[in-house]
C-alpha cells in the first residue's frame, strides 16, 4: 500500500507544470503530424489521379495501335479510311477526330466525313509545324502532344500520335487522335474533389489542360508551378494558386508528357486542428481544478481498472475470444500478472489456429477426394451408354442391305470415340484417367494446335510461340496436353478483356532438389503459358487449382479447366506452378517429365475387319440390360454359346452348376460381388476357364482387391470386333 500511495502522492505533485508543457509540445508535434499526413493524402491522391490518366494514355495508345494495323489506313484508302474513322468517332465521342496523314503532314482521311447518300469531303488542315507529328516522325513511337487549339474545328484538344507502316514495313504516315478537354474537365470534375480542393492537369510545358473547379478559368494558362513533368514529379509544395487560396499540392507525373496535381486547403484540413488548440488551451486552464481529483483518479487508473481488464479478459478466454490483450504497461506486480496473462492468450491462440489449419485441410482432402469418387462413377456409366451406341451402329454398317445408311453410321462411331475422350476429360481433374502417354514433340503440337488457339482467344489477343532449339521429347498424352494448353489458353483470355499478348513458351529445364517447390528433381520440358492480363488476386491463387472453383460469373465457368490442368499433369509426373500479379498478368508453367524413348511411327487408320467367329460356351455378367442384349447377341451371330447374367449372385450360381469355357464379366456389379470376386470364384471352380474383364473405370476397384495385371481387361467403351478379337485370342492363347 505505501507503493501506490507514493505514487498517487507524486501525482498530484507533478500534475501542474509537467502537464503544461507536455500539451504544448503535443500541440506541437500534433500539427506537425497532420502537416505530413495532408502532403501523403494530397501527394497519394495525386498519383491516384495520375494512374487514371495513365489508363486513358494507355487506351488511347491501343487504339491508336489498332488503328495503325486497319488495311485501309495502311493502303491509303480513302474511301475506306474514311469509313472506318466515322465509325470509330462514332464510338468514341470523347474524341473530336480522328485523322491521318502521310509524311509530308497532309491529311488524306478523317472522321469529319459523313456517309449519307455520297461521301462529303472537308478540306483537312495538315500537320505541318506540330511537334508531336514531327516527334512520331522522327521516333517511330507513340507521341503525347500538348495544349493545342484544333486547326479543323477551334477546340481544345490534346493530341496523341502514332505512325502507321505500309505491308512493305515502311512509314506511311502517321494516325492522330484529338482528345477533347472539355470532355477531360468533365471526367475530373467526376472524381469527387473535396471542398477547397483542386485537381489540374497541365502539358509538359506547365500548360492547365483541364482544372476543377474552375475549369474555364484555367486552361490554357500557366500554372505557377508544375513545369517539368520529371522533375516535379513525386514532390509536394505549399503555395498560393491564381486563385488566391493557399494549398497543400502533390505532383504525379503521366510518362514524361502530363503532370497531375492535386492541392488540399490548408484552411479545411487544419481546421479541425485547429479547433482542438483552442480546447487544449481550455483544458490548460481547468489543469488547477483536476489537481483536486488527481488522488480518486490515481486509485481508478493503477487498482480498479487493471483489475477490470484482467476480469473482462478471463472471460472473453473462457468464450473463445483468444484476440483480446491486458494493457497494463509498466513493471508493477499488476503488469507482470498482465503479462502472463497476455503470453497464456497467444500460446491459445496459436493452438486454435493450428487446429483450425488441420481441420480445414482434413475437410479439403475429403472434398476433393468425394469429386474425385463422383466422377469415377459419372464415367463408368456414360461408357456404358457409349458401349451401346458403338455396338448397335457397327451391327447396322455391318449389314449389307443399308445402303447409305453404313456411311451415316461410321460417322455416328466416330462421335462416340469423340464421347470417349470426353469421358478421359471428365476424370482428368480427379487424376483418375487412363492415360496414353507418349514421347511428344512440343513444338509440334503448338504449331498444329496454334490455328485453334488463336480461333479460340480471338482476334483482340496477340499469340507469340517461342522454344528452344533440340527440345526434348516429353511423355504424356497428347490429346490431354492439347486440352491443357486449350483451357490455359481460355482462361488467359479471359483474363484480358481489353486484349493482351498470349505467349506460349518450350524450354529444356533440368530441376534441381527444392529449386522449383513441390517439383522432383530431374529432366523436364517446361511449358510456360503467360498473359498480359489483370493478374490474380493471392487469395484467389491460392484456391485456382480446386475443382470447381472459379471467380466467373454464373453460367460462365465450371471451374474444371485449372483442375483438369493440374490433376492431368501430376498423373503424367510433371509438375504446375503458377505465378500472378494484379494489374501485369499471370504465367503458368507445366513441367512435363522428359521421354526416355523414341516416338513410335504412326499407325495408319485401318477399316473394320471381319469379326472372328467359334463355338465355346462364354458366361456373360453385366447389369446394364441394353449391353448385355447387344454384347450376346453379336457373339451368338458370331457362334459362340452364350449364357447371361445380370448380378455377381447369379453369375455364381451359373458357374456351380455349368461348365463355360470363358468368363466375359464387368467389374462394377451391383449386390455386393464384383467381377473380380467372380473372376477369382470361378478360376477356384475351374482351372481352365478363360476370363475377360471389362469396365469404364476401375482403378479403385482394382487397387482395393489387389488385382491389378491378375485378369485381362478391356477398356469401355469398346467396339464389338474389338471385342471379338479380344476373346478369339484369349481362347486361343490362354
Amino acid at each position: 500500500m505505501s507503493s501506490l500511495l507514493s505514487r498517487l502522492l507524486l501525482l498530484v505533485a507533478a500534475a501542474m507544470l509537467p502537464a503544461i508543457a507536455i500539451q504544448a509540445y503535443n500541440e506541437i508535434d500534433l500539427r506537425r503530424t497532420r502537416e505530413v499526413e495532408v502532403e501523403d493524402e494530397a501527394l497519394g491522391l495525386a498519383k491516384l489521379a495520375a494512374a487514371e490518366l495513365q489508363q486513358i494514355v494507355q487506351g488511347v495508345r491501343q487504339a491508336l495501335i489498332a488503328l495503325s494495323e486497319v488495311p485501309a489506313i495502311k493502303a491509303k484508302d480513302v474511301q475506306g479510311c474514311n469509313t472506318y474513322l466515322s465509325r470509330i468517332k462514332r464510338r468514341y465521342p470523347e474524341f473530336i477526330s480522328f485523322i491521318v496523314v502521310d509524311l509530308n503532314a497532309s491529311a488524306f482521311c478523317s472522321s469529319f466525313t459523313e456517309h449519307k447518300v455520297a461521301p462529303i469531303v472537308h478540306k483537312l488542315a495538315s500537320a505541318t509545324g506540330r511537334a508531336y507529328f514531327a516527334n512520331a516522325v522522327r521516333t517511330g513511337k507513340f507521341t503525347v502532344g500538348e495544349f493545342a487549339i484544333g486547326r479543323n474545328t477551334g477546340r481544345n484538344v490534346l493530341q496523341f500520335a502514332l505512325p502507321f507502316y505500309d505491308d512493305e514495313d515502311h512509314m506511311g504516315g502517321v494516325v492522330i487522335a484529338s482528345l477533347s478537354l472539355d470532355w477531360l474537365a468533365d471526367d475530373i470534375a467526376k472524381k469527387g474533389v473535396p471542398q477547397g480542393a483542386a485537381l489540374a492537369i497541365t502539358d509538359r510545358n506547365g500548360i492547365c489542360l483541364a482544372r476543377h473547379p474552375d475549369n474555364d478559368l484555367f486552361v490554357g494558362k500557366k500554372l505557377p508551378a508544375g513545369k517539368d513533368p520529371m522533375l516535379d514529379n513525386g514532390t509536394v509544395a505549399d503555395m498560393v494558386n491564381i486563385d488566391g487560396v493557399e494549398r497543400i499540392v502533390g505532383f504525379s507525373a503521366v510518362g514524361e508528357d502530363l503532370l497531375v496535381s492535386f492541392g488540399l486547403g490548408k484552411t479545411q484540413s487544419f481546421t479541425k486542428i485547429e479547433h482542438r488548440t483552442q480546447r487544449d488551451v481550455l483544458f490548460i486552464a481547468m489543469s488547477a481544478l483536476i489537481v483536486l481529483i488527481l488522488t480518486v483518479w490515481g486509485a481508478q487508473r493503477f487498482i480498479q481498472r487493471p483489475f477490470a481488464q484482467l476480469v473482462d479478459a478471463a472471460n472473453r478466454w473462457r468464450l473463445g475470444d483468444f484476440g483480446r490483450r491486458v494493457d497494463i504497461r509498466g513493471n508493477s506486480e499488476l503488469a507482470r500478472v498482465a503479462s502472463a496473462f497476455n503470453a497464456m492468450a497467444d500460446a491459445l491462440k496459436h493452438r486454435e489456429h493450428e487446429l483450425s489449419e488441420a481441420r480445414e485441410q482434413f475437410y479439403q482432402s475429403q472434398k476433393i477426394e468425394s469429386v474425385g469418387q463422383l466422377t469415377g462413377g459419372v464415367a463408368h456409366d456414360f461408357n456404358n451408354l457409349l458401349t451401346v451406341v458403338s455396338a448397335n451402329l457397327e451391327l447396322i454398317e455391318a449389314g449389307d442391305d443399308i445402303g447409305k445408311a453404313r456411311h451415316f453410321a461410321a460417322a455416328a462411331r466416330r462421335a462416340v470415340d469423340r464421347g470417349a475422350k470426353l469421358t478421359a476429360q471428365l476424370l482428368a481433374f480427379s487424376r483418375r484417367q487412363v492415360l496414353n502417354p507418349k514421347p511428344v514433340d512440343a513444338t509440334q503440337l503448338v504449331s498444329e494446335f496454334q490455328g485453334l488457339i488463336r480461333n479460340a482467344v480471338g482476334e483482340a489477343c496477340r499469340i507469340k510461340v517461342q522454344g528452344d532449339d533440340g527440345l526434348w521429347l516429353c511423355h504424356v498424352d497428347p490429346a490431354l496436353l492439347q486440352t491443357a494448353l486449350l483451357n490455359l489458353a481460355l482462361n488467359a483470355r479471359d483474363a484480358m478483356p481489353d486484349g493482351g499478348v498470349l505467349e506460349i513458351e518450350m524450354a529444356n529445364i533440368v530441376v534441381n532438389e527444392g529449386v522449383v517447390a513441390g517439383c522432383l528433381p530431374g529432366s523436364y520440358v517446361r511449358l510456360s503459358v503467360r498473359d498480359t492480363g489483370v493478374g490474380i488476386s493471392p487469395e484467389v491463387l491460392d484456391r485456382v487449382f480446386e475443382p470447381f472453383f472459379t471467380t466467373k460469373e454464373v453460367g460462365k465457368g465450371t471451374g474444371l479447366g485449372l483442375s483438369m490442368v493440374y490433376g492431368f499433369v501430376r498423373q503424367s509426373g510433371g509438375h504446375v506452378a503458377i505465378e500472378s500479379t494484379l494489374g501485369k498478368g499471370t504465367a503458368v508453367a507445366l513441367y512435363l517429365p522428359k521421354a526416355t524413348q523414341k516416338p513410335d511411327a504412326e499407325m495408319e487408320d485401318v477399316r473394320p475387319q471381319a469379326m472372328p467367329v467359334g463355338s465355346e460356351r462364354i458366361l456373360v455378367v453385366e447389369d446394364n440390360d441394353d449391353l448385355l442384349d447387344i454384347t450376346s447377341t453379336m457373339l451368338t451371330q458370331s457362334g459362340y454359346q452364350v449364357r447371361c447374367a445380370r448380378s455377381g449372385t447369379e453369375a455364381l450360381r451359373m458357374l456351380q452348376t455349368e461348365g463355360f469355357d470363358l468368363l466375359l464379366s464387368d467389374i462394377a456389379l451391383p449386390n455386393g460381388v464384383n467381377g473380380i470376386e467372380i473372376a477369382r470364384e470361378a478360376r477356384r471352380l475351374n482351372k481352365g476357364i478363360r476370363v475377360l474383364l471389362a469396365s469404364g473405370y476401375a482403378g479403385d476397384v482394382l487397387e482395393r482387391h489387389k488385382a491389378a495385371g491378375e485378369f485381362p481387361l478391356i477398356d469401355k467403351p469398346f467396339r464389338m470386333s474389338e471385342l471379338a478379337a479380344r476373346l478369339r485370342s484369349i481362347l486361343r492363347d490362354g
